[in-house]
């Protein structure tokens, strides 16, 4: 590469070129969109239900107390065959 004491017309070029890249990048910003989400009637039930889900307690406290006082005094019983088709309906 010969450089031939013409730096001004090479800066001129950059500066050309530069300016014109403001001007693409201006008019991309300007067809830019933003994105948006329409749920249907179906999805916002869902989304309802969901959230009412996961703000319910994992653990139903009278439940368990309740099956703790039978199986502490001996009055909780559960058929064999209950058992046995529990068992045999898990699937590995």
């Amino acid at each position: 590469m010969i450089i031939n004491g013409n730096v001004q017309a090479v800066a001129g070029a950059y500066s050309v070129s530069s300016s014109g890249g403001v001007k693409r990048a201006a008019s991309v910003q300007a067809m830019q969109k933003s994105d948006e989400v329409h749920l249907s009637s179906e999805g916002q039930s869902f989304s309802s239900m969901l959230q009412k889900l996961q703000n319910m307690d994992d653990v139903r406290g009278s439940k368990v107390q309740e099956l703790s006082a039978k199986v502490a005094d001996g009055s909780y019983n559960v058929p064999n065959e209950n058992i046995a088709a529990s068992l045999l309906g898990v699937r590995f």
